[in-house]
């Protein structure tokens, strides 16, 4: 195999497919870049038996071939190149890597061990939408997303596609966060909407490698497998198997009051506050809402918080208290500059939403305090 490629192609590429890679690998072989001829190019493959990346790269083939290189140390020899690169690997899969004066050898291993890329077969659903738009909803949602392998379902991202909008959700007991992305999407017909769940740390790996533009990423989901295609890479995983908890249940649909502010106010309010929460034993905030403002308190035995911050609401009094950290995770993946808390009793699930449309819903479970 002999090829000569740019340099800041390869490392573009390299750097995709090393979001595959893990750092106790299940099989050698894992540790390895698949690299493989192609017209007018190569691919550059990384697996961790759980995930695959794929990407294409620009070169000049002198000899087509295949082999595995150690993809670390490959990573790490071609970051340190410049210009054109040039790189021979003989049948013993020894490769010569030069390139403006240095010559590096370096022992890869034969492509025989390396898992082939399993693809979606039969696609149930297919769908795009721009690049940015994916990724922002992606990670938006992520941090409800479940680590709990008990409740191994709620370790993946929901995704559900209707014909004007798609869904993304997390959901952890504690947490729901829901995205929604307005399009025009194709769904079988005589459907309402189809749906799968996908690992959700491994989609969020793959919405990491999305661009800031409007270019397209498509979503192929089968029965049992999901692949995202973006510019010259694929990646393909697994998708979870079983019932998600229905989510609509638990979000309200009605509130006895409601309070409006201002997201900044509220956050820089939650982030100073939060010093103290986390000296205390539970990590609490109190909020109480009077005379159109909201009081943020927390205590520890080291000291105490207060902050206040301008609200409108429509109702009485009120007090409520959270985990500091379960409200600031909600917060901080609020977009708007204005927003909504909905509440029902001081026990009951708080839901927050923008002030105009639904772009995104969060839920937050409070805690119980006895001054409640």
């Amino acid at each position: 195999m002999h090829f000569s490629v740019n340099a800041s192609d390869i490392n573009a590429g390299m750097s995709l497919v090393s979001h595959a890679l893990t750092a106790r690998p299940m099989r050698q072989i894992y540790d390895g870049v698949l690299i493989e001829s192609a017209e007018n190019g190569i691919f550059l493959t990384c697996t961790d038996g759980e995930m695959t990346i794929r990407t294409r790269v620009n070169a000049m083939v002198v000899e087509e071939g295949v082999s595995v290189m150690p993809a670390r140390l490959f990573g790490e020899l071609l970051r340190k190149l410049s210009g054109e690169i040039d790189i021979e690997i003989d049948h013993r899969f020894r490769a010569e890597i030069r390139a403006q004066g240095s010559n590096t050898s370096m022992m890869g291993t034969d492509a025989s061990e390396f898992p082939d890329v399993q693809e979606v077969q039969q696609p149930e659903f297919s769908v795009e939408m721009p690049q940015n738009k994916l990724r922002d909803a992606v990670s938006r949602i992520l941090f409800a997303v479940s680590t709990d392998e008990t409740r191994r379902i709620l370790t993946g991202c929901l995704m559900e596609v209707y014909s004007n909008e798609m869904r993304f959700v997390g959901l952890d007991g504690f947490r729901l966060a829901l995205q929604r992305v307005e399009g025009e999407y194709s769904i079988p017909a005589g459907r309402e909407f189809v749906s799968a769940v996908v690992p959700g740390r491994i989609l969020g790996e793959f919405s990491r490698m999305l661009g800031d533009s409007e270019e397209p990423a498509r979503v192929v989901c089968g029965r049992n497998r999901f692949s995202l295609t973006f510019d010259n890479t694929e990646c393909f995983t697994s998708l979870l198997t079983g019932e998600y908890i229905n989510y609509k249940q638990i979000l309200p649909t009605t509130w006895t009051s409601e309070v409006k502010l201002r997201r900044d106010d509220f956050i820089s309010a939650i982030e100073r506050a939060s010093l103290m929460a986390r000296e205390g034993k539970n990590n609490l905030l109190r909020l109480s809402l009077n005379d159109h403002q909201m009081t943020i308190t927390a205590n520890a035995e080291m000291g105490a918080a207060l902050e206040t911050i301008p609200v409108s609401y429509s109702a009485d009094e009120f007090k409520i208290a959270f985990n500091a950290r379960y409200l600031f995770d909600v917060i901080r993946n609020v977009f708007t500059e204005e927003m909504c808390m909905r509440f029902n009793s001081s026990v009951s699930p708080c839901t927050i939403a923008p002030i105009n449309g639904n772009q995104y819903t969060y839920l937050v479970l409070p805690v119980r305090v006895l001054d409640n």
